[in-house]
C-alpha cells in the first residue's frame, strides 16, 4: 500500500484530514502533519521523520502539500530526496485525496497513483454560478396558470 502524508501551512492538514475521516472513515496510512510558525525549528524533522516511518510502513509514500513554494513542500521535496519512493504532490484539495483513497490498493504504484490524483484534483476544480433571468419564471403556460 501506497502511504499518504498530508501537510501544509497552520491547519490546513489535520482540518482536510477531518474531513477526509468523516467523508471516508478511518484511513490506515494516512497522517497529517501541521506547519505552525512557533513550531517552526522542530517541523524539518517531524515532517522527515513521519514521511521515513510511512515508507517503512507501507513501502512508498505520497506527500500531498497545500501549495507549492512553500515551507511544507520545500521541506517534503528535501525529504524526498533523502528517502527513495517518496512523491511530492503541491495544490491539495479534497477531491483529490479520497479519490487517491478510494484507488489505492496493494498493487499500488506512488507514482501512478500521484498522476491519478493531480488529474482528480484538477477534475473537481469548476466555477459554478447560478444565472436567475425572468425566464426562468415563464412556466410555459403563458402566464395563464395551470
Amino acid at each position: 500500500m501506497v502511504g499518504f502524508v498530508l501537510t501544509g501551512h497552520g491547519d490546513f492538514a489535520p482540518g482536510l484530514a477531518s474531513s477526509v475521516e468523516m467523508i471516508a472513515g478511518p484511513q490506515a496510512g494516512f497522517d497529517a502533519v501541521a506547519f505552525h510558525e512557533n513550531e517552526a525549528g522542530e517541523y524539518p524533522q517531524l515532517l522527515a521523520d513521519t514521511i521515513a516511518k510511512s515508507s517503512e510502513q507501507c513501502g512508498s509514500v505520497i506527500v500531498f502539500c497545500d501549495l507549492t513554494g512553500g515551507t511544507p513542500f520545500n521541506q517534503a521535496m528535501l525529504a524526498s530526496q533523502a528517502q527513495p519512493g517518496v512523491e511530492v504532490v503541491a495544490g491539495t484539495n479534497l477531491p483529490m485525496l479520497l479519490e487517491a483513497l478510494m484507488s489505492r490498493d496493494a498493487s499500488s504504484v506512488a507514482g501512478e497513483l500521484a498522476d491519478e490524483a493531480v488529474a482528480a484534483g484538477s477534475a473537481s476544480i469548476i466555477h459554478a454560478r447560478l444565472d436567475i433571468d425572468d425566464a426562468a419564471d415563464d412556466d410555459g403556460f403563458g402566464g395563464d396558470g395551470i
